[in-house]
């Protein structure tokens, strides 16, 4: 597969604190995603690194959604 280039990263903090969602974009608005769950600690929206998590993805894990 080769490689992504995404031009934006979104990060959603989930309803139960402890799950992140990534969500990238490509140049032709395809979308992908990828999460990191079960945290050990809930985190708040306000203590939310969105450089941090996009710093995370891991290129291999996106997904893409129809």
């Amino acid at each position: 597969m080769p490689t992504l280039r995404l031009e934006q990263i979104d990060v959603v903090l989930c309803e139960d604190r402890r799950t992140i969602w990534l969500m990238g974009y490509d140049r032709d608005d395809n979308c992908f995603m990828q999460s990191f769950d079960a945290l050990p600690m809930p985190i708040d929206e306000e203590n939310l690194d969105h450089q941090q998590w996009r710093a995370a993805a891991r290129a291999d894990a996106w997904r893409a959604i129809p």
